[in-house]
């Protein structure tokens, strides 16, 4: 049931209404009550009539501005996570994609924003997704999903998948030792594991892709092999390469994310 209002009534109990951004507005839509509308941007009712102390709650005609006002703030955002104030021009999507997540995660982030609904100036939390490796030894940065364990300095791994980072040593070049790990004979990528060249951090490298018929104890394992621009010394040998071993699923993203550190 929608409350009797009045600007009379408001100069009565001295409550001035709230003045949400120009911006953050709904043209009403044949059919439409503020409750609805309420429901929909998941605000107080009382809180859309004090933003609209010009329109009668129980009169909503097609084609009327009524102005949104801003929820409270999140109060509760998940253990690590950050908080996200929504600007002109945001949607979920866009949101998700700059924060290089998956919108299932930030809705699950944000059980209680309607994705379809969000307003200039609201405020959202973003996950915390992700999380640095940084190894000195290796002179290497990348981005990792921060639930991943650490299981040595060289390897993290969760229920989703892993990293695997090493140095191998002798002198070749960079593409003898891509089909050396491509093909090696125990065939860990399977039996026709493709390799294309790419390169990351301004170095010339190549992926491994495992073959369909890749042992399931591999676990989808794929692989980035590139040439340090000078040699690095690890636990006493000389390396000139450096070899990451992923997970399919998470081999672009740190493709995308691999720097390289000087010496």
């Amino acid at each position: 049931m929608l409350y009797p209002y009045s600007r009379q009534y408001a100069r009565e109990v001295n409550k001035e209404p709230s003045a949400p951004p120009e911006d953050n507005f709904y043209i009403a839509q044949t059919g439409d009550t503020l409750y609805a509308i309420s429901r929909f941007y998941n605000v107080s009712l009382d809180d859309l009539i004090e933003s609209n102390p010009e329109i009668d709650p129980e009169l909503i005609t097609p084609g009327q501005k009524i102005y949104i006002p801003l929820p409270p703030p999140m109060l509760n955002c998940p253990t690590g996570a950050a908080s996200y104030i929504i600007s002109k021009g945001d949607t979920f999507y866009s949101v998700a994609k700059k924060h290089k997540m998956k919108c299932s995660a930030l809705l699950k982030a944000n059980p209680n924003i309607n994705p379809d609904a969000l307003l200039i100036g609201q405020s959202i939390c973003i996950p915390k997704i992700s999380s640095s490796y940084i190894n000195e030894a290796y002179r290497i940065k990348l981005i990792y999903p921060y639930r991943w364990s650490k299981i040595h300095n060289e390897r993290y791994e969760g229920i989703d998948g892993f990293f695997h980072v090493l140095a191998p040593s002798g002198s070749s070049s960079l593409y003898d030792i891509c089909s050396r790990e491509a093909f090696h004979k125990l065939k860990p990528y399977g039996s026709r594991p493709s390799i294309s060249k790419t390169v990351a951090d301004g170095h010339e490298l190549y992926i491994i892709i495992p073959s369909t018929d890749q042992p399931m104890e591999m676990h989808r394992q794929s692989a980035i092999v590139a040439k340090y621009d000078t040699p690095v010394e690890i636990s006493g040998k000389t390396c000139e390469y450096l070899i990451i071993r992923t997970d399919k699923n998470h081999l672009k993203d740190i493709l995308d994310s691999l720097e390289f550190i000087s010496g």
